[in-house]
């Protein structure tokens, strides 16, 4: 899920890994009024695999400068599909609803399905939303400038269904379709409060493609992983009803380390991980689909749609902290650009560092809390799992 928020309605509270917490937790104590009033949700912390979908339902609260206020509903289920054995990580269902005080409202879904012990795997993707949006232009430059700060009101409608299937130990290779269709209404340049006409820089347009996926993955938990790799390389061919044909090619690389098992710092409590994206473009491509920095999950501190361009690059480490019970922190730093041409990623970098709070709704499942610090703004977050 990526949607910026940044309030709890619910004072919610064990760090959802394998991972030792800093304070182990007394075999005796017992349960908390926070525990009390999370059970009444259904985020009692566990996984019932009795039940056919084991659901919690969480009312949350956000602010973003471009939606300000607003109100949500999250929904988070696990369960497992038949013949699934006790030790397989369950499927999971994540439905995340806002509406906001200037009338921005969608809703966005994910549901990963396991099959055969795991070795086919569906998933599929929803995101409907009519949501305050901003532009600044292409690149970092254009980026930079305060007086291009454009805002918009961008409708969407995305459906991308996957099938995957493993070849080898950890291997898989996959199949599916990206459709898409967007428009930007009210487009206006904030500065001057001037409307104006928005086909000629972000016209509505409908996309579909076919994507190929190649993924190795040996982590030990696909939403919250503690231990082992990912791999994952896409590529997608996509026509359009305002451009010509493009092509999208996206590359993520992620490794997770539990400090314990180490060497030099198996003293030391706590996880690193680490990412590397890249998204890249070639043909004629829509405004829309043009690879960005910022948002929840690639450069926390930055609006999304600020940093846009055809090519796209970054790389984010963190350190993660379970303390007790419930709780955990994160502590991360990430480094990334965007350009026209992959030669030119490396000419500007921009830099972005925050914290984040974590607590556990279900098993292997967190809310997380971030504060992201980019060079010119400061951006919160509240979303469920973890960014990569």
């Amino acid at each position: 899920m990526k949607r910026i928020l940044c309030l709890s309605l619910l004072a919610c509270s064990q760090m959802a890994m394998a991972v030792e917490p800093l304070i182990q937790t007394p075999k005796d104590m017992e349960p908390t009024w926070v525990d009390e009033i999370l059970d009444v949700f259904g985020a009692d912390g566990e996984f019932d695999d009795s039940k056919p979908i084991d659901m919690s339902y969480l009312p949350t609260a956000y602010y973003t400068p471009e939606k300000k206020f607003g109100v949500g509903l999250l929904m988070v289920g696990l369960y497992k599909t038949e013949g699934a054995a006790p030790e397989e990580q369950p499927s999971s269902l994540v439905l995340n609803s806002f509406v906001s005080m200037n009338n921005s409202y969608g809703v966005e879904v994910e549901n990963m399905t396991f099959f055969n012990g795991g070795k086919q795997r569906l998933l599929l993707g929803l995101e409907l939303h009519n949501e305050a949006s901003v532009y600044y232009g292409r690149g970092i430059a254009d980026g930079n400038i305060d007086s291009n700060h454009h805002e918009f009101d961008e409708q969407l409608y995305s459906f991308t269904p996957r099938w995957m299937t493993q070849v080898a130990d950890n291997y898989f290779i996959g199949v599916g379709a990206d459709f898409t269709y967007v428009s930007a209404d009210k487009f206006t340049r904030v500065e001057g409060d001037i409307p104006l006409p928005s086909d000629g820089i972000l016209p509505d347009n409908f996309s579909s493609g076919l994507v190929v996926t190649s993924i190795y993955d040996s982590r030990d938990y696909r939403l919250n992983a503690t231990k082992g790799w990912l791999f994952q390389l896409d590529a997608g061919l996509y026509q359009n009803s305002e451009y010509d044909s493009f092509a999208k090619y996206d590359l993520e690389l992620a490794n997770y380390i539990d400090l314990s098992s180490t060497a030099l710092l198996s003293n030391m409590p706590g996880l690193i991980a680490w990412q590397v994206q890249g998204h890249f473009t070639s043909g004629d491509v829509p405004w829309n689909m043009l690879p960005d920095l910022g948002g929840s999950s690639a450069m926390r501190g930055y609006i999304k749609g600020r940093y846009r361009d055809k090519q796209m690059m970054m790389g984010q480490v963190e350190y993660r902290l379970p303390i007790f019970q419930r709780y955990g922190m994160v502590f991360w730093g990430g480094v990334g650009s965007v350009a026209d041409k992959v030669s030119e990623l490396s000419d500007e970098l921009l830099t972005s560092y925050g914290a984040g709070f974590r607590f556990k709704i279900k098993d292997n499942i967190n809310l997380r809390f971030d504060v992201g610090v980019g060079e010119n703004e400061t951006n919160f977050y509240l979303n469920v799992n973890e960014v990569f």
